[in-house]
């Protein structure tokens, strides 16, 4: 056999042996490949590279200083950090291209997404549970108005935010979503000071706005429950618990009764 067939027979058993050797070690770069159809949209490797810077120290600042000089439009940013998300297995791709279908281009999904591919898990389990409910709430017919609305309640020190603002049958409601353990107590201050700024924006707003604050793992402890409620109920706030779809049951349920 010629020295030019044995490299050719070379190159096609390293062609074949490559996605054979990523499915062993349990990831296929078919997995990140491009769910924007912008023909701009990143290569899988240029993907990796990024996950992995993402991961050091500061890292998302340094994601994002690297993709501003790209000057990349919102939806290919968006696909950036989605995928990105897949290749560290905080998403599976089928719930990715879901997501990225009913909420591209919705102001705060790309902020929300950078977030959630930083290194600090407990930014990941907010910043995702936000953009569950905000899925949930797209694909039970709400229109999703805006993720993280930096707003200033005249309370607390720094601006702050609403988590998800949804939009239904001529309501908006204005939702901070909290995905805790089980067994973890949010502290009652801290409570109580995002119940007041869920009062300042609807008051700000009009009374189009109906507050909403969900816990997605409902208390164990009744007394503490009872207190949540107390203070809930005393501002005016609805207090949902459950997973982001039962959630938007719950708020569907709101806006066909007040």
């Amino acid at each position: 056999m010629s020295i030019k067939r044995l490299l050719i027979l070379f190159l096609l058993l390293i062609a074949i042996a490559i996605p054979q050797a990523n499915a062993f070690f349990g990831f296929s770069t078919k997995a990140i490949s491009a769910i924007s159809k912008n023909v701009k949209v990143l290569a899988e490797d240029e993907i990796i590279r990024l996950s992995k810077l993402s991961d050091e120290i500061q890292g998302t600042k340094k994601v994002g200083k690297e993709l501003g000089k790209l000057n990349l439009p919102d939806d290919v940013l968006e696909d950036v950090f989605i995928r990105i998300a897949i290749y560290q297995k905080k998403i599976t791709r089928v719930t990715a291209e879901r997501m990225f279908s009913r909420l591209s281009n919705v102001p705060g999904f790309r902020h929300a997404l950078r977030k959630i591919v930083g290194n600090s898990n407990i930014g990941t389990v907010g910043h995702l549970n936000e953009l569950k409910i905000a899925d949930a709430a797209s694909a039970n017919g709400f229109k999703v108005r805006e993720i993280g609305e930096k707003f200033i309640d005249g309370l607390k020190k720094a601006p702050t935010d609403i988590d998800i603002l949804l939009e239904k049958g001529g309501k908006l409601f204005a939702v901070e979503a909290k995905s805790y353990a089980l067994t973890t107590k949010i502290s009652m201050d801290k409570f109580r000071a995002d119940l007041d700024t869920l009062v300042a924006y609807k008051n700000m707003k009009g009374d189009t706005i109906i507050p909403v604050f969900t816990i997605t793992n409902k208390p164990y402890d009744l007394s503490y429950l009872k207190r949540l409620h107390y203070e809930a109920n005393k501002r005016g706030v609805e207090l949902i618990f459950g997973k982001p779809q039962e959630q938007i049951e719950q708020i569907k349920m709101l806006e066909s009764i007040l």
